[in-house]
């Protein structure tokens, strides 16, 4: 698990594509933060749609390994999704 503890929450779309893109396994890997699931938000393809914070630009995500890196890049530590 990663700390992310910089971010209050973080939101992830939990609809058939995201899932497909593994948005759970990302969800179970972030640690110290409030991890929302959210309904689909029709913004699909292209992998998994994050969103942090209150902000409104959507992160997309192709990998668990990936999501993880730009989310907590200064965690090093290997992460097998």
């Amino acid at each position: 698990m990663r700390d992310s503890s910089k971010f209050s929450y973080i939101k992830i779309l939990s609809g058939p594509g995201c899932k497909a893109w593994a948005s759970e396994k990302i969800a179970r890997e972030l640690e110290g933060v409030k991890v929302c699931r959210v309904a689909c938000m029709r913004k699909c393809g292209a992998g998994v749609s994050v969103q942090v914070n209150s902000s409104n630009e959507l992160l997309k995500m192709r990998t668990c390994e990936e999501a993880l890196d730009a989310l907590m890049p200064e965690s090093q530590s290997l992460v097998l999704c």
